[in-house]
């Protein structure tokens, strides 16, 4: 199958998983939403068993769902770990302790200083909040600071290959221009229907 074909599929895919459903075809986590496709569910978990990180920033909490599934897969593997959310919103109501909520804008310098502090062990980070090019260039810049070596950063919906400055893929793009301490790696070429295509970028 071409690209193009391909590409249709994922399209098709997503609008049955994301909007005909309304969440209900999203995957559930713990009876909560997870605004990913699970293929890229599993790929988390793999790579989390692998590289065995610590401390898991997500930006973009959503439900909460994922923030609950990332905490599930350090605790089967590293035992005591945590994931640190960040959302401008409240409306997932976390209350677990494995998981810190900060609310606020991921690129505001105060947010940033904040999760700095409760950082410890092996840092990988997760960027799914505002998918606007720029906004992504600036997570990436700021967050990847915090990834320690052997430990990937993920950019989600990256899978589009857009040069337009609105799109995730851009964001990554600039950021590659720009530094020599990350590299991208094609770790979901297992599975073709995942939004983190093109998104995986370890630190060297």
């Amino acid at each position: 199958m071409d690209d193009l074909k391909w590409a249709d599929a994922r399209a098709t895919y997503y609008h049955h998983v994301h909007i005909d459903g309304r969440g209900v075809n999203e995957p559930h986590w713990k009876g909560r939403r997870v605004v990913k496709f699970p293929s890229d569910l599993i790929q988390y978990a793999q790579v989390i068993q692998k590289n065995k990180p610590t401390t898991i920033i997500e930006t973009g909490t959503a439900f909460g769902g994922s923030a609950l599934f990332l905490a599930d897969m350090l605790t089967l593997n590293e035992g005591l770990s945590q994931v640190i959310t960040i959302d401008v919103n409240n409306r997932h109501n976390l209350s677990d302790p494995r998981i810190h909520a900060v609310q606020g804008s991921s690129t505001d310098p105060s947010v940033y200083e904040k999760v700095k502090g409760l950082i410890s062990g092996r840092v990988m980070v997760v960027l799914d909040s505002d998918h606007s090019g720029h906004h992504v260039f600036k997570e990436l810049q700021m967050y990847s600071k915090l990834v320690t070596k052997g430990q990937f950063i993920v950019v989600e919906d990256c899978y589009t290959k857009s040069e337009r400055p609105y799109g995730p893929h851009w964001g990554v793009r600039q950021f590659l221009k720009r530094t020599k301490s990350f590299r991208l790696e094609p770790v979901e070429d297992q599975f073709i229907f995942a939004v983190t295509r093109g998104g995986w970028l370890r630190r060297i």
